[in-house]
């Protein structure tokens, strides 16, 4: 998501992502693609999405580094002529997303939480916390006026009353110790400092020059550009088409149907609803794209999961066990078609301090994401970066 590639790029404070870090990222992206991936371990497919690490502190050099390392796409089937068994639930969604009202506002709000779960221990007490992160972006609709964006970490904290009862009997500790694979060098096993409270805030507040929307994952788009894209799902497709030819450079490996997933962030940006429900009516064409059903969402959101690209056959770290198998997940709200979480790591299996069906890690949107008129303010105890957005 471009927009935290910007936002990594203002707030340099941040500290580099370790090479496990970046290995692990790298193996998510491949693995979206279908692409065999080199493993860092024998036998193991990490799969780690930018904010969603399994570490206390992600940061957002994780995703500058993430950027620059997608290779290798391997082709997929041409998309079907007429949506597959199955995907009829996105276009019933499309059909009452496109009589929805087209709102607007001064300020387009991205507010994105990144929880995942760590295993730690204390004394001989072993448990999970749950570790959150948040980037709130405001994107200004008059390009005049400033892109303000903020970082914060939300908290460390037990995960379940479960497992706040086994931080208690510890002595309640400000530390704990997080539990790591065999072999897991010392300085990525780290202590994690217990938090209740947002801390750790980096923000930034300039205007972005010719007000490019910082979400570039279908290239360098403005606020306007995206109001004109059509409200119908064949020419929909047609202008993809061009988005693709005019990237040619950063998807030289792509053709154009392996491309077309990418029409998936249309959910999550500042579209009207007619743009939207075309955007659905395209997906539900695609041979990627399943329907999972109706799920409650790891913020108790009720929702349709989808997947857009593989999202089966993969394993992850969790505690000691660096093999967990899990399968990743889209959740879009039933009524408007935008997304509520995404990169949605479920757990296949079951692990020790880990049931099958825990969602270990995620993004999810907080419920005031949207159009507002509301402006943003400099938010208290939040540290101003000295480096401009570009």
């Amino acid at each position: 998501m471009d927009e935290l590639t910007l936002l990594a790029q203002a707030l340099p404070d941040a500290p580099p992502p370790s090479a496990e870090v970046v290995e692990r990222a790298r193996a998510r992206l491949a693995a979206a693609r279908e692409e065999p991936v080199r493993p860092r371990r024998a036998g193991r497919r990490g799969l780690v999405w930018a904010w969603t690490l399994g570490t206390a502190m992600a940061t957002a050099a994780v995703v500058m580094a993430v950027v620059t390392l997608v290779s290798s796409l391997a082709p997929v089937p041409a998309p079907a002529l007429v949506p597959p068994g199955g995907n009829e639930a996105l276009l019933r969604l499309a059909d009452e997303v496109a009589k929805l009202p087209d709102d607007r506002g001064a300020y387009w709000r991205r507010p994105l939480l990144n929880n995942g779960l760590i295993r730690v221990k204390a004394g001989d007490k072993a448990f999970n916390v749950l570790s959150s992160s948040r980037i709130d972006l405001w994107q200004p609709r008059d390009a005049r006026d400033p892109v303000h964006a903020e970082q914060w970490e939300q908290f460390v904290r037990p995960a379940t009353p479960a497992d706040e009862r086994a931080w208690r009997a510890a002595g309640a500790p400000s530390t704990v110790q997080r539990v790591c694979t065999p072999g897991t060098p010392a300085g990525d096993c780290k202590k994690i400092r217990m938090r209740s409270k947002p801390s750790d805030c980096l923000y930034t507040h300039a205007a972005e020059p010719g007000g490019v929307f910082g979400d570039r994952r279908l290239g360098e788009l403005t606020l306007a550009d995206l109001s004109a894209l059509p409200g119908d799902a064949a020419l929909l497709r047609e202008r993809l088409r061009a988005y693709w030819k005019a990237g040619e450079s950063a998807w030289a490996r792509e053709s154009f149907e392996e491309f077309l997933p990418v029409a998936a962030a249309l959910l999550e940006l500042p579209v009207s609803p007619s743009v939207r429900a075309a955007a659905l009516r395209l997906l539900a064409g695609l041979p990627t794209t399943k329907v999972r059903g109706s799920v409650t969402d790891p913020m108790g959101r009720q929702g349709l999961a989808v997947t857009f690209v593989k999202s089966e056959g993969f394993t992850a770290e969790f505690g000691a066990d660096d093999e967990v198998a899990e399968r990743y997940v889209t959740i879009l709200h039933p009524r408007t078609g935008t997304v509520l979480a995404t990169n949605v790591s479920i757990a296949a299996e079951s692990a020790e301090g880990l049931p099958q069906g825990t969602a270990m890690h995620y993004q999810a949107w907080a419920p005031e994401a949207g159009w507002t008129d509301e402006r943003p303010e400099r938010p208290r105890g939040c540290r101003l970066s000295d480096r401009p957005m570009p």
